[in-house]
């Protein structure tokens, strides 16, 4: 089972779409992008309201924080705007597949819902360690 087939069921089971077509901007509800300050230095933002920006809040000096902190606004049914080349600097992939491995007992309780097959759940039971009895409590 690849990285991309874990990303797919992670958006799958938490319900959410990410996007990096600009032209979804308005049916986004969290956008991550740059800006540029007046003396030229590059800021991230990542925020609900891109009307309403907080400094304190939604302005990122480094990029290094960016996929946390998207990851703590993941909630069922959102769709997140990220700009394509921030979204691979910031590796959130990486955050992705982390994620499907929290969720991994839950992912494979719903593994019917999800449409995993017969052998990714193989998979996943040898990967993770996960029993039948483990599963059904889920």
């Amino acid at each position: 089972m690849d990285d991309q087939r874990l990303i797919e069921l992670i958006k799958k089971y938490l319900d959410f779409e990410i996007t990096h077509d600009f032209n979804d901007w308005d049916n986004t509800d969290f956008k991550v992008y740059t800006e540029t300050t007046t003396d030229g230095y590059e800021v991230f933002i990542a925020t609900f309201d891109d009307r309403n920006i907080s400094i304190c809040e939604d302005v990122y000096y480094y990029n290094n924080d960016l996929s946390s902190a998207v990851k703590q606004e993941i909630t069922n049914g959102m769709v997140f705007y990220i700009e394509e080349y921030l979204y691979e600097d910031m590796y959130f992939d990486d955050e992705l597949v982390e994620l499907f491995v929290e969720n991994v007992d839950d992912i494979y309780a719903e593994r019917f819902e999800l449409g995993i097959t017969e052998e990714e759940e193989k998979y996943l039971k040898e990967e993770y360690g996960i029993e039948e009895e483990e599963a059904e409590v889920a």
